[in-house]
């Protein structure tokens, strides 16, 4: 491999319409509840607030493997921050659960990657980087 890895992160478009498509389930599930109508539609609003929540755009744009294990992450004002990769990091076949910490502020993020997230070589080269180069980083106070 020839480092530095630089990878452009998208949305899933898989992933965005499973999202929908659940929140649009959960919303039909209140509306069909035996319970009086008030409470119902009090409750619809904390799952439109959850699948905004869940639809907003990550604050990393992208991500650069470096040689040695180390990671950074790309944000949207082309800064780039160094992150430790959390231990409940995990990787399958087709998906990877990124978390990681600013190294800096201590700041934790996930990112659910599918292989629509990146180019299939670069999820492929991901998958491999995080299998075989990085080490866990030790638990940090407080955990994610």
């Amino acid at each position: 491999m020839q480092f530095p890895i630089h990878i452009d992160l998208r949305r899933s478009r898989l992933l965005s319409a499973l999202t929908v498509l659940f929140h649009l389930l959960a919303a039909g599930c209140m509306l069909i509840l035996p319970w009086p109508a008030a409470l119902r539609y009090l409750l619809l609003p904390f799952v439109a607030v959850s699948a905004w929540y869940a639809l907003r755009p990550s604050r990393f744009l992208g991500l650069r493997l470096r040689k040695g294990g180390e990671l950074d992450g790309l944000l949207a004002d082309g800064d780039s921050i160094p992150v430790l990769v959390h231990p409940g990091t995990v990787v399958f076949t087709q998906l990877i659960v990124l978390r990681v910490r600013d190294h800096d502020s201590g700041r934790g993020d996930s990112l659910a990657l599918l292989p629509d997230s990146m180019s299939a070589e670069h999820f492929r080269l991901l998958r491999l980087w995080l299998r075989w180069r990085v080490e866990a980083s030790g638990r940090v106070e407080g955990g994610v």
